[in-house]
């Protein structure tokens, strides 16, 4: 994002004040905010999203890595009773 300082701030205010009018601009100011909220909702829509399908690609994996470290425990524990029957 973009640094903008209070100078900035009031130079872009007096500029649309000044091409918009005082009737225009606090319409153009609310479609403004409607549109970056608007955005950052489809933004987070779009974040959830890509989480869930992340999940549901990573997620048998997961599991089958899960399985595979337990019978790789299993093997150790039966060849360490092996080994202490010996």
């Amino acid at each position: 994002m973009p640094d903008i300082g209070l100078i900035e701030l009031i130079l872009i205010g007096v500029i649309g004040f000044l091409v918009l009018g005082p009737e225009r601009l606090p319409e153009f100011l609310g479609q403004i905010a409607r549109v970056i909220r608007q955005g950052r909702a489809w933004v987070n829509s779009l974040k959830n999203q890509l989480e869930y399908e992340k999940h549901t690609l990573t997620q048998p994996i997961e599991d089958v890595k899960d399985e595979v470290q337990a019978s790789v425990q299993d093997v150790s524990d039966a060849v360490q009773i092996e080994k202490k029957d010996k």
